[in-house]
């Protein structure tokens, strides 16, 4: 029987919460860039001790709610 860290690293489970750096990875920014939309309060993180975390739905939602790129018509 494997453990839900085995799990885990098989792709079997997905955690329910992202470190800071585990965030900017998913989100293929800079970790400082995390650190800004949280102080912004655009981004919801959660505090457990001296962990800050970022639910999987908080990033799903503020990835959502960005707007989209429009480029300009080609010449």
């Amino acid at each position: 029987m494997n453990t839900i860290e085995e799990a885990i690293r098989q792709g079997q489970r997905r955690r329910m919460a992202l470190s800071i750096a585990e965030a900017a990875v998913e989100a293929g920014v800079a970790r400082d860039k995390v650190y800004e939309a949280i102080r912004e309060d655009r981004l919801e993180a959660r505090k457990w001790g001296r962990r800050t975390l970022i639910t999987y739905d908080a990033l799903q939602r503020f990835l959502n709610g960005l707007p989209p790129l429009q480029l300009p018509p080609a010449a």
